[in-house]
């Protein structure tokens, strides 16, 4: 098993004054055990703060005597444990992972001075109701059986700051069985939005287990926002199915496992309008849909068209659908406007065949321009080192 690690935040220095509490092994009166009387715990934010930004730490460090914390505990108001770090000296604790918003901690710790004795303390801090979250879809969904090229994919309500990427990213976990080697890249989609896929080096293993969980609740993403809450999901890789597009040859060709299982006539786009090539991903399936081509910059070329067995690409609109009006160039001539068109009995054998995921190879085509890997799930268009450098942590 093979995760991207979750980077603790490093113990941070607590303030001088402003938001920190001082007290005798934290309350006076809530600790009535003899001894560690001499030892002073300073907390930040001070006991009852209210309007803490979320994703601030809650910190505790010993300023006075020789003692040290024993026993931190931090729970919000659902009983949910704030897990946190305790230095090498045993005198300071800083939460890890980040506050969330709208919410209230009780702190409850016992400082423990040089001679043995103890003395409990605790103390609560409620953090503020985010302005404005940033909300987050992940894909595939929860549960789903995916092809071999599905990437982990998380794609963001609102425009992440390049500043924060690095925090979002290293709270990103991908967990996989068998162990898995990949990496998270940044893109923008065909909507201009921010998004974070993490592909594998190759293609997956048919059957492997993967889950994200996205510990990422109090994080800021920039321009004032911040997440609201964790995410995670998880799925399973199908069959090593693979399709294959030549569209010189005007075939394409289908295997599972290595083995030849289907080969069909297609006609591709022509010489004006070629198809894109490379590795696709299979995005969606529509059994029945009306394309118009003014959705993807072509006028009024077809107006409305309506067709079936529809296996979307790319996001721009390179499709595979049945072309039956197109009958007596399939398997002869590329004359579409970029899509892979094929007869509809073909197409329908298609489309139940593949899975969401599943790798679209097309070659031979005139189309020499690379797809950005935003549109569509397009990180198989880079080779493994390019992909890295997408990463944040730049791999």
């Amino acid at each position: 098993m093979i995760r991207t690690p979750s980077v603790p935040r490093a113990l941070l220095p607590l303030p001088a004054a402003a938001g920190l509490l001082l007290v005798t092994a934290c309350g006076g009166p809530a600790g009535e055990e003899s001894g560690a009387r001499d030892v002073t715990v300073a907390m930040a934010p001070a006991d009852r703060a209210t309007g803490v930004a979320p994703g601030s730490p809650v910190a505790l460090r010993v300023t006075g005597g020789q003692g040290t914390l024993a026993d931190v505990s931090v729970t919000d108001q659902r009983g949910q444990r704030l897990d946190g770090s305790l230095s090498a000296d045993g005198r300071s604790w800083t939460s890890v992972p980040a506050t969330r918003p709208s919410s209230t901690y009780t702190l409850a710790y016992t400082a423990k001075s040089a001679d043995g004795s103890r003395r409990n303390g605790s103390g609560t801090v409620t953090t503020a109701a985010p302005e404005k979250p940033n909300k987050l879809e992940l894909r595939p969904g929860n549960g789903a059986t995916v092809g071999v090229a599905q990437p982990v994919s998380v794609l963001f309500d609102h425009r992440v700051g390049d500043a924060e990427k690095v925090d979002i990213e290293r709270n990103l976990r991908v967990e996989t069985s068998p162990r898995t080697e990949g990496s998270w890249g940044w893109v923008k989609d065909s909507g201009g939005h921010d998004r974070i896929d993490w592909r594998p080096r190759d293609f997956w293993k048919p059957g492997t287990k993967v889950s994200l969980k996205g510990e990422i609740a109090g994080l800021p993403s920039g321009q004032g926002r911040y997440f609201a809450r964790n995410y995670a999901t998880s799925f399973t890789i199908g069959e090593n199915r693979v399709v294959t597009v030549d569209v010189a040859g005007h075939r394409m060709a289908v295997t599972e496992g290595g083995k030849a299982v289907a080969s069909y006539p297609i006609s591709a786009g022509s010489d004006t309008y070629p198809t894109r090539g490379g590795t696709h991903v299979v995005l969606a399936k529509n059994a029945k849909e009306t394309m118009k081509s003014a959705t993807v910059g072509l006028g009024d070329a077809y107006p409305s068209l309506p067709t079936t067995s529809v296996i979307h690409l790319t996001s721009s609109g390179t499709f595979i659908h049945a072309a039956d009006w197109n009958a007596d160039q399939i398997g002869a001539a590329n004359t579409s406007h970029g899509c892979v068109g094929m007869l509809s009995s073909d197409a329908r054998k298609l489309f139940d065949r593949v899975l969401i995921g599943d790798p679209v190879i097309v070659k031979n085509t005139r189309n020499t321009e690379i797809t950005e890997p935003g549109n569509g799930f397009g990180a198989w268009q880079m080779d493994w080192p390019a992909w890295k450098k997408r990463s944040a942590l730049k791999g």
